[in-house]
């Protein structure tokens, strides 16, 4: 690594400072603070920055040789000049007043665009809006093209896709993602960022990737943050924080760290009918856990040696000590002639979780005249445990009363390690991005049963099981972009070889393979006009499972039913085409998307022996077609309306389970469309008391064999900051008429079953916020993640 050190210190380049400095003022001279102003750089970046109590401001220009810098602010005319890089240093800005508006109580809030089309996605501006007051993960239902449903995030109906916070993969099963996200304050969110097509540079996986951009400022300093939440549902949960990040010289620092408790509800009503016996299986499950102590930190420096190289460290993690739930849940089994009991069985399920993820990374970053090479290693480690007492009490009809009883001690423990080099050479109208990556992960479970006999709980190897999982990947890739008058095209390939390496003692099974596969991407945007743009792009993508779901062992919810992963589980090849078009903020997108193998939870029922399977599979192949149109208006200064809509058919083709012919083809389809709108109102000039209404219905959608019913979500946000936006006190109001549930369906051949499932989702909550320090001080940049993270 010396040599490589070296080798760079010796190329000749050349350092020119790009930091512009700038104040915006009025006609009198007099400064004009807390206004956004825009830029759009050569290089086809954007940036949104705001003026300090003095109106000043400051931006970096990242070696774009010219930009556009426009300000709108209400009473004045708006303000745009276009400005070639010529050792300009200060930037003297004066608003002229706009005659022909009258000022009235009530203003809008921000000028930058909530949705902004980029070539490979969208940008959802969260940013000094009421939507900051929610979390994170509240912020996600409501952004354009992502869809929750069963807290399962979705893009365009798939839910192959990649979680990222400031480029920054997380390491978290789907559950502590959501935890993750829930404690995450809305007010250091900027942006959600929906990239539907990712770029060669990106690792393969997943279809898509959320990118949660948080806040950049531009001062240095010290600032603070203080912040509570008090979130009262059926059961009442609370969060304290505080965040703090200190730049000084060649020094950036940031961290955080938050503390939850709280009691956590699940209801739902499982019906199962086994046609053969007529009889009807249903279960009232009511999941109540508690969690007394969840801690959620975060760590990040940057030390920059000079102007050309800097180096990153970071970690962040996630500790659970113990999640505690009791679970009963009453049976009651129903003759289908008469429709009247005739059996039940009670099962109490005693749980406790234990769970902590820790990820850490190193970057040197080094910057040449119009060259850059970054390399990057990230390591991580997760360990679960879970213990689990199932206790069934079983009242069957002409049998005597039974009891049966089992035990569950189970563990996990991941570690990954990824390195990766990255070379970038940009100029006004071209770029080359080339690299490599590897990475290596290993993942050891372990699961011991044990059953009640003659009144002692004895091990049962029979069902126990060990699984171990090993895996290698090595990437490459190169893209490259070209701009000509109004015309830019972007295109890319890349390489992945997997080495896996599995091994399961029961049931028994060894797995060796290679796999080495090629994923191009491509895109091509077309500018009309100034309120015109075209673009068309296509990516191939995999999707690996989650090492959760290989697990082949039996893990049992209970006397009747159980989860089962597949140790030979498919990756997913996903083919994505889209053909977009903007006009006049109107944002206009069709799409077609192939998935081969696509891999999903179902369940379907043993009906020999009355048992329920949950089984990770992979399903035959998925098909949709679909499109989507968003536009924001602003109806009046204090009013603005925001608009999204989509609509896709969805086609599902299954083999089916505990069938006389295990190899019929089934197909599920539906027509499938999606509504969000809000309405956002200003209260004041100050833009410190607004309020937020929002509504989002879901129509019926598939998964796999089962069917999943519509739901809809009505919600309100009112949010006041006092004391020079020091402090800040919002309140909302979540799934108003309690509407946010679903039903999962499927009947085909012998399968006939409905779950009914609702997630406490109404729920009303309080946040407080105390800022101190300087507010507006720049965040400490975070080094990228790994794909491998993400199916942690």
């Amino acid at each position: 690594m010396k040599k490589l050190v070296y080798l760079f210190l010796l190329i000749p380049h050349f350092v020119f400072t790009q930091t512009i400095l700038g104040k915006l003022m009025n006609e009198e001279l007099e400064p004009i603070s807390s206004n956004f102003i825009e830029i759009e750089t050569s290089k086809n970046e954007t940036l949104i920055i705001n003026t300090d109590e003095e109106g000043k401001f400051e931006f970096d220009l990242n070696k774009a040789k010219s930009f556009i810098l426009s300000v709108k602010e209400l009473g004045f005319l708006p303000f745009e000049k276009n400005y070639k890089y010529d050792s300009i240093q200060q930037l003297e800005i004066i608003l002229k007043k706009d005659t022909t508006v009258n000022l009235e109580t009530v203003s809008i809030s921000a000028q930058k665009p909530m949705l902004k089309r980029k070539i490979d996605g969208l940008e959802f501006t969260i940013e000094n809006t009421p939507l900051q007051n929610l979390s994170a993960w509240d912020i996600l239902k409501n952004t354009p093209t992502v869809l929750i449903k069963n807290d399962q995030l979705s893009i365009r109906g798939n839910s192959q896709i990649i979680v990222m916070i400031n480029d920054k993969k997380t390491l978290m099963t789907q559950d502590q993602l959501k935890q993750l996200l829930e404690n995450t304050n809305g007010d250091l969110i900027s942006s959600i960022e929906v990239i539907t097509n990712p770029p060669a540079k990106y690792d393969a996986s997943g279809s898509a990737i959320i990118n949660i951009k948080m806040k950049k400022n531009t001062l240095s300093g010290y600032k603070g943050q203080l912040y509570t939440r008090y979130h009262q549902s059926i059961y009442s949960k609370g969060m304290i924080g505080t965040s703090h990040t200190y730049n000084k010289n060649k020094w950036q620092l940031t961290g955080s760290y938050y503390f939850v408790n709280g009691k956590y509800i699940r209801k739902n009503l499982d019906v199962v009918t086994y046609e053969n016996e007529q009889t009807k299986w249903e279960s009232d499950m009511i999941r109540r856990t508690v969690a007394k102590e969840q801690h959620i930190y975060n760590f990040a420096t940057q030390y920059s040696i000079d102007s050309l190289q800097n180096i990153q460290f970071g970690f962040n993690g996630y500790n659970n000590p113990e999640s505690v739930g009791n679970y009963i849940v009453p049976t009651t089994i129903y003759n289908l002639i008469n429709n009247n009991p005739e059996s039940n069985y009670i099962t109490q399920n005693n749980r406790k979780e234990y769970s902590n993820s820790f990820n850490s990374y190193f970057i040197y970053d080094k910057k040449f005249n119009k060259n850059s090479l970054t390399w990057t290693n990230n390591f991580s480690i997760r360990h679960y445990k879970e213990n689990q007492g199932v206790l069934t009490q079983l009242n069957f009809k002409d049998k005597p009363y039974n009891e049966n009883e089992f035990k569950t001690n189970s563990g996990q423990d991941v570690k990954l390690y990824s390195t990766q080099f990255d070379y970038t050479l940009s100029d006004d109208n071209y770029g080359i991005e080339a690299g490599t990556k590897y990475s290596y992960v290993t993942n050891d479970n372990d699961m011991n049963f044990y059953e009640r006999v003659n009144q002692n709980l004895i091990y049962q190897p029979e069902k126990s099981n060990t699984f171990d999982y090993k895996e290698q990947i090595l990437a490459f890739y190169v893209s490259g972009n070209y701009k000509w008058k109004k015309w830019e095209v972007k295109t890319g390939l890349r390489s992945e070889t997997t080495w896996i390496n599995t091994i399961s003692d029961n049931p028994e099974n060894k797995n060796n393979r290679i796999n080495s596969n090629l994923f191009p991407t491509f895109y091509l945007n077309h500018t009309i006009n100034d309120k015109q743009q075209l673009g068309f792009n296509y990516g191939k993508r995999i999707s690996r499972p989650n090492y959760n779901f290989l697990n082949p062992s039996k893990s049992y919810y209970n006397l009747f039913s159980y989860f089962q992963g597949d140790a030979n589980l498919k990756s997913t090849f996903i083919d994505n085409f889209s053909l977009n078009y903007t006009v006049s903020d109107w944002n206009f997108e069709t799409y077609y998307r192939y998935e081969k193998d696509p891999t999903m939870e179902i369940s379907y029922q043993d009906n020999s022996n009355n048992i329920v399977i949950y089984n990770f599979t992979n399903i035959k192949n998925g098909k949709a077609f679909g499109g989507n149109i968003s536009k924001n208006f602003n109806l009046k200064s204090w009013l603005k309306f925001n608009f999204f809509m989509m609509g896709e058919y969805n086609q599902n083709y299954y083999f089916g389970k505990n069938i006389a012919n295990e190899n019929q083809l089934y197909k599920n389809d539906v027509f499938f469309y999606n509504t969000n709108i809000s309405t956002q109102i200003d209260f004041n000039k100050q833009k410190t008391f607004n309020l937020f209404i929002g509504y989002q219905y879901n129509s019926k959608s598939i998964q796999g064999s089962f069917d999943i019913s519509s739901s809809q979500n009505t919600y309100l946000i009112i949010n006041k900051k006092f004391y020079d936006k020091k402090f800040e006190i919002g309140v909302t109001f979540n799934d108003i008429f309690k509407t946010d549930r679903n039903t999962l369906s499927t009947k085909y051949s012998n399968q006939n079953q409905y779950f009914k499932d609702y997630r406490d989702t109404q729920y009303f909550l309080i946040n407080m916020k105390y800022n101190f320090g300087n507010q507006k001080l720049k965040e400490t940049k975070q080094g990228n993640k790994t794909a491998e993270q993400n199916r942690i």
